[in-house]
């Protein structure tokens, strides 16, 4: 019994178009979320370091992280492995896209890998 109900039963189309964002605002988004989504030539992924270990000089904090950026290593070759793998082709599915949101690395651009 409301008047946007009212609205909504004479001309339902309309009123859905009414609950789109607009062409410019739609643009805008998408811009800035390419933008946040690109990998610059210099980033650092989770496990990495830019040069030395100045960071700390205590030895086991430095081979944890050696381990753990080693691990991260291994854990992406084994995403390359399955997405590789013929008998797990069902982890493509209808785009035919292979799974990379958790490789550890990445190019530079837009590459949709990366933490």
């Amino acid at each position: 019994g409301s008047p946007e109900y009212d609205a909504l039963a004479k001309n339902p189309e309309k009123e859905f178009l009414k609950t789109i964002t607009g062409k410019k605002e739609t643009l805008i988004d998408l811009t800035i979320i390419e933008i946040l989504s690109r990998h610059a030539s210099d980033e650092f992924y989770l496990g990495q370091r830019d040069g030395g270990d100045y960071w700390t000089s205590d030895a086991g904090p430095l081979e944890a992280f050696k381990r753990f950026g080693k691990n991260l290593e291994e854990i992406e070759k084994k995403l390359i492995e399955k997405n590789n793998n013929e008998t797990l082709r069902n982890r493509y599915g209808p785009a035919k896209m292979p799974y990379t949101k958790l490789y550890p690395s990445s190019e530079e651009g837009l590459t949709f890998r990366g933490i």
